[in-house]
């Protein structure tokens, strides 16, 4: 039994770690990564090697600090694969894009953050641009509050107790009954609102996509620099993107499944 835990501390370590680079802007040195997380020294460069020996970490050779390596894009991937999402949400993507003029984006929820998994950019020459792996946290975001307003109670509020509600401009909710009233306030649109809360001058807006059994497999929306997209504009256009997030849950089976149930 004690060797089974140690196993499972072990493991949760390197995931923390594996998290930790996902999420960070930069490689990071071993000292760093320790610190981070609570680990001395030894023990996060004993995990750093293990990972590096099995591709999901490099070291890079002049700083010797560490990143992801080429294995997370095999996970990544077979999560593609697997789930359809890519399949069924970049052609609407696209559509969210020609609809609005701005940059759509297609996201998954990892722990206390989303990870962007696809995106259109906007073909104007101002806008919002991203990355595939890319991770923003989850309570600030629009992308984010989506996918957590349509998650059951308890599951949102076991990963709401784990979040760090970190101020990034003047407008971020930075308590629970913040956060709580706005999840409320998109819960009755239907679509989240990020109202240059991450980043100043930028604003978003999502809803969430379901899988056959309602639950929350990702988020899709768009962003645009405030100037063009104003909260009027806003308004008009969250109902279309929730429309077109609607379309990729009917086409994961959701609408499908309350059909029969009904």
């Amino acid at each position: 039994m004690k060797t089974i835990k140690s196993g499972a501390r072990t493991l949760a370590r390197g995931l923390d770690i594996l998290e930790l680079l996902a999420s960070a802007a930069r490689p990071m040195g071993v000292t760093e990564l320790g610190e981070h997380l609570g680990l001395d020294k030894s023990t996060a460069h004993r995990l750093l090697t293990t990972l590096v020996k099995r591709g999901y970490a490099r070291q890079e050779p002049e700083s010797r600090n560490y990143a992801l390596g080429a294995q997370a894009l095999v996970l990544y991937d077979a999560f593609q694969s697997q789930t359809g999402l890519q399949q069924v949400c970049r052609p609407l993507l696209q559509e969210l894009t020609d609809l609005t003029g701005e940059t759509s984006h297609l996201a998954v929820l990892s722990g206390v953050n989303i990870v962007f998994v696809d995106w259109v950019c906007t073909p104007q020459v101002m806008g919002v641009r991203t990355v595939v792996g890319r991770s923003e946290p989850a309570h600030c975001t629009a992308l984010g509050k989506a996918i957590l307003v349509a998650l059951p109670e308890k599951q949102r509020e076991d990963i709401l107790r784990g979040a760090a509600l970190h101020a990034y401009t003047d407008r971020t909710p930075v308590t629970l009954d913040e956060l709580q009233s706005d999840l409320e306030a998109s819960s009755i649109r239907g679509w989240a609102l990020d109202n240059e809360e991450f980043l100043l001058g930028v604003r978003c807006l999502a809803a969430a996509v379901l899988d056959c059994t309602g639950h929350p497999v990702a988020a899709l929306g768009i962003s645009g620099p405030a100037s063009r997209l104003s909260l009027a504009r806003c308004r008009k256009l969250g109902p279309q993107v929730l429309t077109i997030a609607n379309n990729a849950s009917r086409m994961l089976g959701y609408a499908a499944q309350k059909e029969k149930e009904s």
